[in-house]
């Protein structure tokens, strides 16, 4: 059924000084009007019209304001904020400045994210491009750069002096450059794209980012325009101060358009319970018992109360996760193309080696023969027993990496944060091409990333949140008017209770609440001295740029003095005089 958060449809809002407004927006192909003829002709080819998430995001940025959109995933906010920015870098004249090249700049709360961005934005850029070879108009090319901890370190160095005119950074690698010689390749920077603020927003990252926006826009000739995309928001208001910040329109200031549209997106999230009574698992053996039968030990006999029970005596039955495991193969193996969740990183690789597992025991069993090619090419044996159940000595870790897997028993693999970079992008890109089954993952995949054409999502235990949720079912039918649909696996009984919720007020749209934090001193502590290691400030100016920032747009005189004492070395107690002064005021 479509959820309340996707039929919902914005309502005026205002604010005390009144620099917020809501859009109600419908599909417009006129919108199309403000761009140029090569980009006209590149949207008409590829779309059939833009949805309305991008008329109101076109109409908002076109008229100067800060942009707020809010709209389900697969609806198209992503390409509505940057085919903006890239119509005017392909057809506007370069900067004279080369460091000034830079006039995007992109913000991600993942690394994931940055890098699927940076791949989808070759479609406009080369569609756009050969639309104007064939009207016959000149466009400027335009160059997309990648800053995060996985760059490496030449590009960073080059981006000083040679920018790229947009680029694709995280938080964290913003701060780092604001606060090294490669800021003055910020200078040019005229949009500011926030996406998922809603990530961003309640937490502490946030209040660090937003110093961070507030540093740069004092570089620049005149503040950027944001723009900000999320699926999940409430309040909306809340957000949206977060977005523009505490500046006044007599500084600079913007005023902020919510664009928040009416769209159908449909909703289907199954509660699936893998056993009939969770409370009575020993009752219920799993299908791996049934294949695996009872296993034979073969080893030294270490029993004792030290020791514990051998591995073939435990009883396999009375874990939930051998049921897990036979359902969460049963789904893959049923579709095309699956995106498993987990709420942690041992959780994704434990579950990923037993999936893996579990498909090569069933094709032995199908096969009706205990031979198969194993993982490395080589002729040899497959296992049809429990390999956990193997002892420590035969099976490295927890993995179960020494059994010989037949190559297309290899259908999921894990993705989080810890990878390197080429593992994780090799992993995306064999999901998205359909030579990959499935993809266990953590949030790591949960933010916007778009995968192909994912036609289910598994979440195993309870989501974290209903916005986290939303977010990670919206990866399954991550195109406009496709379903999105989920199954969440509870592992105990208050799971259990836990996911039902989550799932009844994900359908009903019902997230839970985004307060920001204000004032927190320890991220202002760490933002004044950076700062301080690149420019000189005066207080009151410094104390000015601070408070335009919405989590630091009430801070005391009393408490930004107290942590300017605190880094300058003036401590309350003795106790910490050996600790460095940071600053010199």
């Amino acid at each position: 059924m479509p959820s309340a958060q996707a039929r919902h449809s914005a309502h005026a809002l205002s604010v005390a000084d009144g620099t917020m407004s809501t859009v109600v927006t419908e599909p417009n192909a006129a919108g199309l009007a403000r761009f140029s003829e090569p980009t006209r002709a590149w949207f008409s080819g590829a779309f059939d019209a833009p949805t309305a998430a991008q008329s109101g995001a076109w109409e908002a940025i076109a008229s100067h304001r800060h942009a707020l959109v809010v709209a389900p995933t697969g609806s198209g906010k992503t390409l509505a904020a940057f085919l903006w920015a890239l119509d005017h870098l392909l057809v506007a004249g370069p900067p004279a400045d080369r460091e000034r090249r830079c006039r995007v700049l992109y913000i991600s709360p993942l690394k994931a994210l940055a890098a699927d961005i940076e791949r989808n934005l070759r479609s406009p850029l080369v569609g756009i491009t050969r639309a104007a070879t064939g009207l016959g108009v000149a466009v400027n090319d335009v160059r997309v750069g990648v800053r995060t901890g996985d760059t490496p370190a030449s590009e960073r160095r080059a981006f000083g002096t040679r920018p790229p005119d947009i680029l694709i950074t995280t938080p964290e690698s913003l701060f780092l450059i604001l606060t090294s010689a490669a800021r003055e390749g910020l200078r040019g920077v005229e949009y500011v794209i926030l996406d998922e603020v809603h990530a961003l927003a309640g937490n502490k990252r946030g209040a660090h980012l937003a110093l961070s926006l507030e540093r740069l826009d004092a570089m620049l000739d005149a503040p950027a325009q944001r723009i900000g995309l999320s699926a999940t928001v409430q309040p909306v208001e809340t957000v949206a101060r977060y977005l523009a910040g505490a500046r006044s329109p007599s500084d600079g200031g913007r005023t902020t358009q919510v664009v928040q549209p009416h769209v159908e997106k449909e909703l289907r999230i199954d509660v699936v319970v893998p056993v009939p009574d969770l409370s009575d698992l020993a009752g219920y053996p799993s299908a791996a018992d049934s294949r695996t039968g009872a296993a034979a030990v073969d080893g030294p006999d270490l029993s004792g109360a030290a020791a514990g029970p051998l591995p073939g005596s435990r009883p396999s039955s009375g874990s939930i996760w051998p049921h897990v495991t036979e359902r969460v193969v049963d789904l893959i193996t049923s579709h095309h193309s699956t995106i498993v969740f987990t709420n942690s990183r041992r959780g994704a690789e434990r579950l990923t080696a037993r999936i893996n597992e579990v498909q090569a025991e069933r094709l032995v069993e199908a096969a009706g023969v205990p031979e198969a090619h194993g993982s490395d090419g080589a002729d040899g044996p497959v296992p049809a027993t429990d390999t956990g159940s193997m002892w420590a000595a035969q099976v490295p870790g927890q993995s179960g990496t020494a059994a010989a897997l037949p190559a297309n028993a290899i259908i999921a693999r894990a993705h989080h944060g810890s990878m390197s970079r080429e593992e994780r992008t090799s992993i995306e890109s064999a999901l998205k091409s359909g030579q990959l089954p499935a993809v266990v993952a953590t949030s790591s995949l949960e933010l916007g990333i778009d995968m192909g054409a994912v036609d289910l999502v598994v979440q195993v235990g309870s989501p974290p949140s209903v916005a986290s949720a939303l977010q990670r079912i919206g990866r399954a039918g991550h195109q406009v008017g496709a379903l999105s649909h989920g199954v969440v696996l509870p592992t105990h009984r208050g799971d259990l209770l836990a996911a039902a919720t989550t799932s009844v007020r994900a359908r009903e749209g019902r997230i839970e609440a985004i307060t920001v934090p204000m004032n927190p001193l320890d991220v202002l502590a760490q933002q004044i001295v950076a700062m301080s290691a690149v420019d000189t400030w005066d207080v009151t100016e410094l104390a000015a740029l601070v408070r335009r920032s919405a989590p630091f747009a009430e801070l005391g005189e009393v408490s930004l003095r107290a942590v300017l004492d605190m880094l300058a070395g003036r401590y309350p107690s003795e106790d910490f005089a050996e600790l460095r002064p940071r600053i010199i005021w």
